[in-house]
């Protein structure tokens, strides 16, 4: 069933978009995508240049500033957008990368899941590749299923092979929003304790709302920063996980990514 993202925004007092993640047990109730994609083209992989990630408090100090934002003010913003791409990875149809990469990971779609196992230290993320969005919201179903603090899962924006992106990522216990150039050390742009609005041993809702230069983060409905950032506009919007662990055993969930585009 479809409805108007505007229409959802009304039902969320305190969120910024649709309603709350999955249970503890499993995946939340799939919605079939909007767009059959059956001949779309594979979603592309990346990987993220190094786990460092330099803080660069010079340079962030003239781009962007960080602040508290409050639910009204994102439900505002997200006044008006629609809907581009839902994925409930009931299945593969929209071709999303299974199998082994780089020998230390592998990708399954299981239970109308998106798991991505890791045997080793790595970072990837796949991309929508159907079209760039500028102004947009970005959300998707996440869980640390196995590894505890050494994993972490995020989305990816504004990326252009040419100029680098964004990457919004979570762990158990922190978050942190980071540009990634095509060359050189990712840099800092905000970070912070997620652990009151994480749910433990569950489905997490990461979201992202993109609206000029201003970025906005929330998990679970609930809103976490707000900062502003000029040096990359539009892009695509993907995937993303890691694993900080250099043998492995981190396990991944993803479900539920959707992509709308505001006005």
């Amino acid at each position: 069933m479809r409805a108007k993202l505007q229409t959802i925004l009304v039902l969320l007092a305190a969120a910024l978009l649709i309603a709350g993640c999955a249970a503890a047990s499993g995946p939340g109730t799939p919605t079939p995508p909007l767009i059959p994609t059956p001949t779309a083209p594979p979603p592309s992989r990346g990987t993220t240049p190094s786990a460092v990630v330099a803080p660069g408090d010079v340079e962030r100090a003239v781009t962007a500033t960080a602040r508290a934002v409050t639910a009204a003010e994102m439900a505002t913003l997200s006044g008006g957008a629609g809907e581009v791409f839902r994925e409930p990875f009931d299945d593969n149809r929209n071709a999303w990368f299974t199998g082994v990469f780089r020998e230390i990971e592998t990708d399954t779609i299981e239970d109308g899941v998106f798991k991505v196992r890791w045997a080793g230290k790595g970072s990837s993320y796949e991309l929508y590749e159907l079209r760039e969005v500028t102004n947009f919201i970005a959300a998707v179903d996440c869980q640390i299923y196995q590894g505890d603090l050494d994993g972490s899962c995020g989305l990816v924006f504004a990326q252009r092979r040419d100029a680098g992106f964004y990457k919004f990522e979570l762990f158990k216990n922190y978050y942190r929003l980071y540009r990634v150039p095509p060359v050189g050390e990712p840099l800092l742009l905000v970070e912070g304790d997620p652990t009151g609005d994480m749910r433990p041993n569950a489905m997490n809702r990461l979201q992202v709302l993109r609206q000029g230069a201003a970025i906005y983060l929330a998990l679970n409905d609930a809103p976490l920063a707000q900062m502003d950032d000029t040096a990359l506009t539009g892009g695509k919007v993907g995937l993303a996980t890691d694993s900080y662990a250099p043998d492995g055993g981190v396990e991944i969930w993803l479900d539920n990514f959707v992509i709308w585009e505001l006005p």
